[in-house]
């Protein structure tokens, strides 16, 4: 077996390499701010609880209406490890403010903090996968929703999870934006462990969670390769990743750079794994800016 210590340790003190060709995102003035707000215009919106029921499936979630006289487009939002939909409240203040509706659910086994059903030993990226394709097929029957006008949204764990669903179900996946995307996981098992009857039935991977997951997890992920899995989506791609981030350092999604067919990635100067506070001024720029060029509307 690998020195467990010495990887997990490198993984929450993360890297601050930057390879070279990387150029930071610039600095994001209130004028520059302001012209996205011009070009899309805010506009009321409204909050509702919605489940989602597909088969055994039962999803807690609550979308964000924009008030708009036609349909609008989607957004699912996919929250991270041990997370919850409330991750999604700022972005969806956000963007349904700017006309799109937002769908925000807990995954099944999410985590303690999950509304739907939570076992976090039944936790695998593959159960996380089917409930976001659940979502995404059940929300294309909503009355208020544009058909062939829906895009993921997903943070840490959560845009590993969406990246997987983009690549499967290209067709339905109008665009993909990825915060922080925690690449890492699909290749953390690896790097602990020389063979797939090393891995413990119990253990905790991740130092900066309290969070014990079962063997189930780490042997489902063993087969991912995602950088292999991004390039089979053709639609287009926006990944935001602070520098300063210690749990998923950067450089894990740099490197998705060349295995994208159409997307780009930026720094968040600064930015650990996590946009809120102070850090979020600067990705709203980028994220309204990368849905008007990518989105059509009538």
């Amino acid at each position: 077996m690998k020195k467990i210590g010495l990887v997990l340790s490198l993984i929450v003190i993360g890297f601050s390499l930057v390879w070279a060709g990387t150029t930071q995102a610039p600095e994001l003035d209130q004028k520059k701010q302001e012209a996205v707000a011009i070009t899309l215009p805010k506009t009321d919106y409204r909050i509702e609880d919605r489940d989602i029921q597909d088969g055994v499936r039962k999803l807690k979630g609550q979308i964000y209406i924009p008030a708009s006289k036609s349909k609008v487009p989607l957004i699912i939002f996919a929250h991270g490890f041990n997370g919850s939909y409330r991750q999604g409240r700022v972005y969806a203040e956000l963007l349904a403010s700017r006309g799109y509706a937002v769908y925000l659910f807990d995954f099944v086994h999410g985590g303690p903090k999950s509304q739907s059903t939570s076992n976090a030993k039944e936790l695998t990226i593959t159960s996380q996968v089917e409930d976001l394709e659940s979502v995404l097929k059940v929300s294309q029957e909503w009355s208020e929703i544009e058909a062939n006008q829906t895009s993921l949204l997903g943070i840490s764990q959560g845009g590993l999870v969406a990246s997987l669903v983009a690549s499967q179900e290209p067709a339905k996946v109008k665009n993909l934006l990825l915060m922080y995307p925690a690449f890492v996981i699909s290749e953390l098992p690896h790097q602990i462990y020389d063979s797939l009857d090393q891995i413990p039935e119990q253990s905790k991977i991740f130092d900066h969670f309290d969070l014990e997951i079962s063997s189930n997890y780490l042997l489902d992920v063993w087969p991912i390769h995602i950088y292999s899995e991004l390039a089979k989506y053709p639609g287009p791609v926006l990944i935001l990743h602070g520098n300063q981030d210690e749990i998923v350092p950067f450089s894990y999604s740099e490197k998705a750079r060349p295995y994208l067919q159409n997307g780009q990635v930026q720094i968040i100067d600064g930015a650990g794994h996590d946009f809120s506070g102070d850090y979020f001024p600067n990705v709203r720029y980028p994220i309204l800016k990368f849905l008007q060029e990518n989105q059509d509307r009538k």
